[in-house]
């Protein structure tokens, strides 16, 4: 038997030559491609039905625990009594913190033929009621402080007919909108035990849509993406099928479920894998939750990745074992020439405050510092970088965990096709060579359905051959991998006409140790002539004791450093001092329209 398993060729597929590539990048195939997501739930109960699938505080430091079986159970009394309602293939949203029932109530309306509504429990009020009403939503499956919100606002959704409570109904609540969720489950219960089949046996069309994603950006601009199964189960085959995360795995879960990125990839990843999910409180209590779930992989973005490793070297640094660290990476590095690995050994006690068995951290959602990976290689962690987007489902890029490379985004999914496209000066669009950067267009069988009631932007969406525009600049290398240069609507043009990517100078400024976070971009001076500003909010507790104007000159002797290796067109040329944190979406992106 082959070490390496084979794609079969489809409609979205590349040339052969990247196929055969294909082959050679990934390991064999460990996950189907499945015809469903409920053909996937029912895959996975059959595999791995008394294995358990999440992990999850319940009250204080309880933890609850349920089984694969027990999941799929779920779903279909819940599918169930939603079709008795007449909800079968209704719009619903889930809006609460990540749990279990979070997960069942998306599928069941899923696997219904429904359309759900992923929402972020972050959101203001008036941006959850503009979604709801803009969706047409008809039911909210939801946790108690939110339901609360929704009774408030219930005269200003006139579709909204049910609204399922988590954590059940309390007394002097009642409505004949508000219901106990388990009450629910238990009279889909009863329908199955009397022989109701209309949700278990519904058929629908998979290639429409599933998910309504509604992007990040103020209430008037969010657009609505519609994502089918057709979607999700091509970008499940290849994201299952590349990770270097297998059954038996423990997985540790941080980011929002409304997230695509941790929905599909995570959360949907791992139940074809057959891994068991823990989920994580609070924020706050991450690295303690850590050790209690001793994860052996992890799904994050890169601030997580930023933030677990500055607790690893203030910890070194407290401990005051910087030499003896030091020793320890270049001993093993030697050793590994030998393929002699004893960095679990040597670096047990790093590993030991991030539960001692972690192995894998799988990195996207935004530009991370190539360093951090090697960083992370050094105590015997690996660090995997993706490159999506919600439009795509969102895998576009894995880098492959047997043939890396520094700083790529990774080689695209099978079956689908990256192109780098400029435009020359009568405005023509053409094909970049490789190594030229361009705008980053995708023709895939991820690719969305299109923007929600919006024709005329999922038609600007598209270019003359069908490929997506994804806003985000890049170039390719001569072996197909892809590096991301920065957002197109980001871009500083100077007047000289050259462009500045401010991600790039951003990644040369987080490795200050006195900055904590910065964002560049362009101040119109007088002249109308672009100003490269970078906006830096410090690091204060490094700086204690430092006035505003020192910690300035501190700060500017540094970027001056860093200016020295950039090209004068892309030197800092002002810097802004901030007080607070800048402001994020619930993934721990800054939101940069705000700065």
């Amino acid at each position: 038997m082959s070490d390496y398993y084979f794609f079969e060729e489809r409609k979205f597929s590349p040339q052969r030559k990247q196929v055969q590539s294909m082959n050679k990048l990934y390991p064999k195939q460990q996950c189907e491609k499945f015809a469903s997501i409920r053909d996937l739930l029912d895959t996975a109960a059959s595999k791995y039905g008394d294995v358990v699938l999440y992990r999850y505080f319940v009250k204080g430091s309880e933890i609850g625990e349920i089984t694969y079986g027990q999941f799929r159970a779920d779903i279909d009394r819940i599918g169930t009594a939603l079709s008795a309602r007449g909800l079968r293939t209704a719009t619903v949203a889930v809006l609460s913190e990540s749990r279990p029932e979070w997960m069942v109530s998306m599928l069941a309306s899923v696997c219904g033929g429904g359309v759900v509504i992923p929402m972020d429990k972050e959101l203001l009020d008036e941006q959850i009621c503009n979604f709801l009403e803009r969706g047409e939503v008809e039911a909210v499956f939801c946790s108690a402080p939110y339901a609360k919100k929704l009774l408030a606002m219930k005269d200003r959704l006139p579709d909204l007919k049910f609204i399922f409570d988590f954590d059940g109904v309390e007394e002097g609540t009642e409505s004949d909108l508000h219901e106990d969720y388990h009450a629910l489950l238990e009279r889909g219960e009863l329908l199955l035990s009397d022989g109701y089949v209309e949700y278990t046996k519904a058929r629908f069309d998979t290639s429409k849509a599933s998910l309504l994603l509604f992007t990040s950006g103020t209430t008037g601009t969010s657009k609505g993406v519609l994502l089918s199964q057709d979607n999700l189960t091509a970008c499940l085959f290849h994201s299952a099928n590349t990770v270097d995360i297998h059954h038996g795995d423990v997985l540790f879960s941080v980011l929002p479920l409304h997230h695509t990125y941790e929905l599909v990839c995570g959360q949907l990843g791992a139940i074809c894998l057959g891994l068991t999910i823990c989920f994580n409180n609070s924020l706050k209590y991450f690295l303690r939750n850590i050790k209690i779930f001793k994860p052996t992989a992890m799904i994050l973005v890169p601030m997580f990745v930023s933030t677990i490793y500055k607790k690893i070297t203030e910890e070194i640094k407290k401990k005051e074992k910087e030499t003896l660290v030091a020793r320890g990476v270049k001993l093993t590095k030697f050793l590994r020439k030998a393929h002699i690995d004893l960095r679990s050994r040597v670096f047990a006690e790093v590993l030991e405050g991030l539960g001692g068995r972690l192995r894998t951290i799988v990195c996207g959602g935004a530009p991370m510092d190539p360093e951090l990976v090697e960083r992370f290689d050094e105590f015997g962690i690996r660090v995997s970088q993706g490159y999506g987007i919600t439009e795509c489902s969102p895998l576009v890029c894995v880098v492959p965990y047997t043939a890396p490379k520094p700083g790529s985004v990774g080689h695209p999914a099978y079956g689908t096709t990256v192109k780098i496209v400029t435009t020359d000066e009568t405005g023509v669009e053409q094909d970049a060579p490789a190594g030229e950067i361009g705008e980053i267009c995708i023709k895939s069988p991820q690719v969305m359905i299109g923007y929600y009631k919006d024709e005329q932007q999922t038609a600007d969406a598209f270019n003359s051959e069908g490929y997506f525009r994804s806003g985000d600049y890049g170039y390719l290398d001569e072996d197909g991998y892809l590096y991301i240069t920065g957002r197109k609507k980001n871009i500083i043009i100077l007047s000289n006409g050259k462009n500045v990517y401010p991600e790039e100078i951003e990644e040369y400024l987080a490795g200050i140790e006195t900055i904590k976070e910065c964002v560049v971009l362009a101040r119109e001076q007088e002249n109308g002539e672009p100003l490269i500003t970078a906006v830096i909010y410090p690091d204060f507790e490094l700086l204690k004791g430092k006035t505003d104007e020192e910690i300035v000159a501190l700060i500017k002797e540094e970027v001056l450093k860093v200016n020295r290796e950039l090209p004068s067109f892309k030197q800092v040329r002002n810097i802004e001092l901030r007080k607070t944190e800048f402001e994020k979406t619930t993934t721990k992106k800054i939101m940069r329209y705000k700065v």
